[in-house]
This record gives C-alpha cells, structure tokens and sequence, in this order.
C-alpha cells in the first residue's frame, strides 16, 4: 500500500509541477487538493503540505516534491 501512495504522489506532484497553474483556476486550489490528497492519506503529517502556500508567487512550490517528500517520510517500516 505504500507504494501506491508514493505513485500517487508522485503523479500529483508531476501534474503540479507541469500543469500547476492550468490545473486549477483558483489560485492556490493546487494547494487545497494538494493537502486534502496528503492528508486523506497520511493523516496529520500530510497538512504539511500545506506549506506549499507560503510561497504567495507560486513560482517555487512546484519544483519542491511536497506531496512525494510527504510520503516517503510516512513509508512503512520493513519488517525484519
């Protein structure tokens, strides 16, 4: 399940760095899926995403993997 979580992320984070300001209409609406997607999956660690609203010029945030950098910070543990 891990995994798919990080395909996710990697998809969304992809999509946000190519298609970020086409995508969505609304500024910031990126950041709004963005985190609502992280933290439907992650839980609380996924508001983290939310940091992507700080840069107010949006110039930045697509080039950070916020979402991918999310989910291998809650990869499983393997077990031994």
């Amino acid at each position: 399940m891990g995994e798919l979580k990080l395909a996710v992320c990697i998809i969304y984070d992809a999509l946000d760095l190519t298609l970020g300001r086409t995508l969505f209409v609304i500024p910031f609406g990126g950041e709004l899926v963005g985190c609502a997607l992280c933290a439907a999956m992650f839980g609380t660690s996924g508001l983290l995403y939310g940091l992507e609203a700080l840069d107010m010029t949006e110039q930045i945030d697509g080039f950070i993997p916020t979402a991918t950098l999310i989910a291998l910070m809650n990869k499983p543990k393997p077990n031994r």
